[in-house]
């Protein structure tokens, strides 16, 4: 029994010693860190509306531009179910066009 109090005590003393801090404090639960990670895409659908009316080319070419995204040429531009618009640049670039509640028309890469 009192070989068992002392190891016990030895080992508290060099948990001390080395500074290291309780597991529950250096590393974040999984659970955690998953539930960061979630809350953000559920916003960003959220504010997700559908794009200006309008020819979809046109819509797409003006809002890619207003949102200083490189895009020398639309080349392909279609309308989505939800209504945001899916363009494809002649550069290869694509970039899914729609409107932000808080910030309007908004253009960003796929």
């Amino acid at each position: 029994m009192i070989v068992r109090k002392i190891a016990l005590i030895g080992l508290c003393a060099a948990l001390a010693a080395c500074g290291s801090e309780p597991a529950e404090v250096a590393a974040p639960t999984a659970t955690a860190s998953a539930t960061s990670m979630v809350a953000p895409a559920a916003q960003d659908s959220a504010t997700m509306k559908a794009a200006p009316e309008g020819l979809p080319s046109r819509i797409a070419r003006e809002v890619i531009a207003a949102s200083g995204q490189t895009c020398a040429a639309v080349s392909s531009a279609e309308r989505g179910a939800d209504g945001t618009i899916i363009a494809t640049c002649s550069g290869g670039e694509s970039y899914q066009v729609y409107t932000d509640a808080a910030q309007g028309p908004m253009a960003v890469a796929r």
